[in-house]
């Protein structure tokens, strides 16, 4: 009787191990695949905010291409990023109230004012980034963060030798 309660009491043990294991699988996210989602969403809408703002105003070539390269591609991953954040019930940021690049010069030194501050707007995407790709575990989120570290340290380059 007692062998029949040991194994009794060690199949509970295995089976509750084995339901625990399922359950943390099941959840291959972590909270700060979410907080970078979530702030990369915001990040992406100033991107483009500050892209707008070259539409019009922009005297170079380079930096209208550049603005309206980041505009498609800064859409593309929100809404993928979004998509992320609702199939885990997590909120998804609305579009931020102030607009980036609004409070840059007009003329001449629009150009060069619009550079320092997509550069400086880069560097931090960059940072996110690099966070994430230490404590997330979403493969995807890792996989994007790569992407953005790759794409935004080419940009971060060309900028500065624009800028030299």
């Amino acid at each position: 009787m007692r062998w029949k309660t040991a194994i009794v009491a060690m199949l509970g043990l295995l089976l509750a191990a084995g339901c625990a294991a399922a359950a943390e699988t099941e959840k291959a996210y972590a909270q700060a695949d979410v907080t970078f989602n979530q702030e990369m969403i915001t990040h992406h809408q100033q991107t483009i905010q500050l892209a707008e703002a070259a539409a019009g105003r922009a005297g170079s070539a380079y930096v209208r291409d550049l603005a309206g390269k980041l505009i498609p591609a800064e859409r593309a991953d929100i809404a993928m990023m979004e998509s992320w954040l609702r199939s885990w019930n997590e909120t998804v940021p609305v579009k931020p109230v102030a607009a980036m690049g609004a409070d840059l010069p007009e003329g001449d030194g629009f150009d060069r004012a619009w550079l320092k501050a997509l550069s400086e707007h880069l560097h931090h995407g960059v940072m996110m980034a690099e966070t994430v790709r230490t404590s997330g575990r979403h493969g995807p989120t890792l996989e994007l963060a790569g992407k953005i570290i790759q794409v935004q340290n080419a940009e971060l380059k060309e900028i500065g030798e624009r800028l030299a």
